[in-house]
């Protein structure tokens, strides 16, 4: 959108703000703004909270396996208070299985034909940045525990993998839902857009291994290319999780190299006698090793001199 520039006394320039996102956030005459600079472009910020009006949706007919995403949609948009209209009893079941996942939304009524789900997130005490370190590092962790748990045949362990993904999924739907809802970009500026896509990204690896410790655990017999497989992308984690938070660079180096092992390792790997297990986790290590490596690429710019 654009506005004109008003000028209003000797010295002051005025530019009218947009009127839907002034009622959004409650602006009022006398109200305090934050206005940074960031070379061309101004950022306007305020404290407020986004207000979201009650959303009611009749999803009568929808397919119950559609209902994970949907809600998880809405939760993602920021939305407050919803009420949900059905006709089938396992809607409901599908809808209080999801809610787990969804921190700060408690269903508060319910019954055989509609059911409340309202936001109870200022009582939640977590923040941005803290949930996003976490949601990396339990990805590391399970990292490794899927390489041990290989090296060991432990497939019990292998299975339960699945169980740490939820944890995951709370961390990075609380962090793409503070993104819409508050329009974060503290330490981000320009980079808000993303950081969402990022986060993103990062829950569908937490996906990923999921899905490869499924198949690892079908695994009958040690194959020692998978096991490099996964070492080199274990160290590849680190360096994308050490260049994430200090860029140098030395480390995008150091990325760049690892990329490039893991991918002629994936290559040479494939041509050998394997199993369709053996094939699934090798193309999902690859896939993983894709999807993170958009933690470097997309903040090449960042990194400062030593």
């Amino acid at each position: 959108m654009k506005r004109k520039v008003i000028k209003h006394g000797p010295s002051t320039f005025i530019v009218s703000l947009p009127v839907n996102w002034v009622k959004r956030y409650g602006i009022t005459k006398g109200k305090e703004l934050e206005i940074t600079e960031n070379g061309r472009t101004l950022n306007i910020n305020t404290d407020s909270v986004k207000i979201n009006e009650e959303l009611s949706k009749d999803i009568s007919g929808l397919s119950p396996g559609l209902i994970h995403a949907f809600l998880s949609i809405l939760y993602l948009e920021g939305h407050d208070k919803i009420i949900f209209k059905y006709d089938n009893i396992e809607i409901l079941e599908k809808i209080q299985k999801q809610i787990p996942q969804l921190i700060g939304y408690e269903i508060v009524e319910q019954d055989n034909k509609k059911c409340l789900i309202q936001s109870i997130s200022q009582k939640i005490d977590l923040d941005f940045d803290n949930s996003l370190r976490r949601a990396l590092i339990i990805l590391g962790q399970t990292l490794e525990m899927a390489n041990e748990a290989y090296i060991k045949d432990d497939k019990e362990t292998l299975k339960n993998i699945q169980l740490r993904d939820l944890e995951v999924n709370r961390l990075c739907y609380f962090c793409l839902r503070q993104i819409t809802k508050e329009n974060y970009n503290k330490g981000f500026e320009q980079e808000t857009y993303s950081l969402y896509y990022l986060i993103t990204t990062l829950e569908r690896f937490g996906d990923g291994l999921k899905d490869m410790s499924v198949h690892l655990s079908k695994i009958k017999r040690k194959n020692k290319d998978i096991m490099i497989l996964l070492g080199l992308l274990m160290d590849y984690y680190k360096i994308v999780y050490s260049y994430f938070y200090e860029p140098t660079k030395d480390k995008a180096n150091k990325e760049f190299n690892a990329y490039r092992d893991i991918k002629l390792k994936f290559e040479s790997t494939l041509g050998k006698n394997m199993t369709k297990d053996e094939i699934m986790v090798a193309y999902l290590i690859k896939d993983s090793t894709y999807k993170i490596s958009n933690f470097v690429r997309m903040r090449l710019s960042l990194f400062k001199e030593r």
